[in-house]
């Protein structure tokens, strides 16, 4: 309808153009002291015509981090090493959006220019004591943003939002009980500051009344490995409860923005293996197998959350599946011939808030099958060919959530191939 277009209808697409680079510096002051600089940058040319608007975006990110380390080895039942040093980003943002007319920009809705300062100084330790593994750190976080608002005119038309200064412990410590096995614990202070697409949503509005994310993380876990590495094991049990968890929500016109949501409480277990079934060996067709495996399960709910005269208290958290299960079986065989076989499952997950609409499971299997051929000492081609979604699943890949006029869903390709060349110097 002309109330609410298709995203055919306005050729609803993302265009992006972003280009990255850095250089880093490393300097051995001594044998035991070093310093290490970095400085990076990206510059982005961001389209996208959408349903309710069409969006021109410009951004411009410049990064440093400098840091000490220094390391000591008194012996081999002693070791301990720090590392001092700093981190800061700055952004610049420029953001217009235009009325979307089937994929034409035409009249302006707003323009605004969002610039994000990120400044953080962090201290981190380590001791290596016999059996004993103790790990300490302490970072200190500010984030701000400063924006200036070019259309429409407005009475305040620009403005700083600050998400206030944090301090971020971690203390962790692990424990080898023998050659095989060990145990570790952790507990550490999380921040997450809104980004500048959830302040500056595609409602056009700016949000200064979002808050940052934080939140405290209790794990504990334990590993095991077998003499000779050929079983590895990992398990592990966390527990975070996070605060100002920061939500999407949608205007009655499917414009975007966001909330925070009080408390979210994040429970897991995450179960990891390796197997190397059959070790190297030159004179048989499966030179080596290993199967690669990991299963995660995830109890995330909402805490007391309320928008306008809907309760979505102690709800499942949106968009988050309860199980997911992962498997990857390596196999490599004579002239530089491997194939890799991965499975995917993922089960069921709420999509909007209210828990009404749910995906579907799906298992995704792929296929992959590479060959090297080498041209001499320091030159070879490697050829590649595989398969997506070998079991021709119908499923739904970047759904939407709390998605306007109930679309939830994007279908994802069925079975699908490729294959293609790489030079490797």
């Amino acid at each position: 309808s002309e109330l609410s277009p298709s995203a055919r209808d306005q050729k609803a697409g993302i265009y992006n153009k972003t280009f990255f680079g850095g250089i880093v510096h490393d300097t051995q002051i001594n044998d035991k002291l070093s310093h290490t600089v970095s400085v990076f940058g990206s510059h982005t040319d961001f389209e996208n015509p959408f349903i309710t608007n069409y969006e021109f975006r410009k951004e411009k990110n410049l990064g440093v981090r400098t840091y000490f380390s220094y390391k000591n080895k008194t012996n081999e039942q002693f070791q301990w090493q720090m590392q001092l040093g700093f981190e800061g980003q700055k952004g610049w943002n420029k953001i217009d959006n235009y009325d979307n007319e089937q994929g034409t920009a035409t009249a302006p809705q707003a323009k605004d220019n969002l610039n994000n300062t990120q400044k953080s100084f962090f201290y981190r330790t380590m001791i290596n004591l016999y059996r004993w593994t103790f790990e300490a750190s302490l970072g200190f976080n500010q984030v701000e943003i400063h924006y200036k608002q070019r259309y429409p005119e407005v009475l305040n038309p620009s403005g700083r939002i600050a998400f206030g200064s944090i301090w971020m412990p971690r203390i962790a410590a692990s424990y080898l009980i023998n050659e095989q096995f060990a145990v570790r614990s952790s507990v550490s202070k999380g921040y997450s500051p809104p980004a500048i697409a959830e302040v500056r949503s595609s409602d056009n509005l700016i949000n200064t009344d979002l808050e940052a994310e934080t939140g405290i993380n209790y794990e504990i876990g334990l590993r095991l490995e077998t003499d000779n590495r050929r079983f590895i094991a990992d398990l592990s049990f966390y527990n975070y409860a996070m605060k100002n968890g920061i939500v999407r929500q949608l205007r009655d016109n499917g414009a975007e923005f966001y909330v925070n949501a009080g408390e979210i409480t994040q429970k897991g277990i995450e179960v990891s293996a390796w197997a190397y079934l059959l070790p190297m060996q030159n004179d048989r067709l499966v030179r080596t197998l290993s199967l690669q495996s990991a299963v995660s399960y995830n109890h995330y709910r909402f805490g007391n959350y309320q928008v306008d005269d809907n309760d979505f208290s102690h709800n499942k958290v949106t968009a988050v599946p309860d199980w997911v299960w992962t498997n990857t079986l390596f196999i490599n065989l004579p002239k530089e011939i491997s194939l890799n076989i991965s499975h995917n499952y993922t089960s069921t997950m709420p999509l909007n808030d209210a828990n009404s609409v749910f995906s579907d499971t799906f298992h995704l299997v792929q296929l992959k099958v590479t060959w090297n051929w080498k041209i001499n000492q320091s030159q070879q081609i490697q050829f590649f060919a595989g398969a997506d979604n070998l079991l021709n699943e119908k499923y739904s890949l970047g759904n939407d959530i709390n998605a306007f006029g109930n679309r939830f869903f994007n279908p994802a390709p069925t079975r699908n191939y490729y294959g293609g060349a790489k030079i490797l110097f």
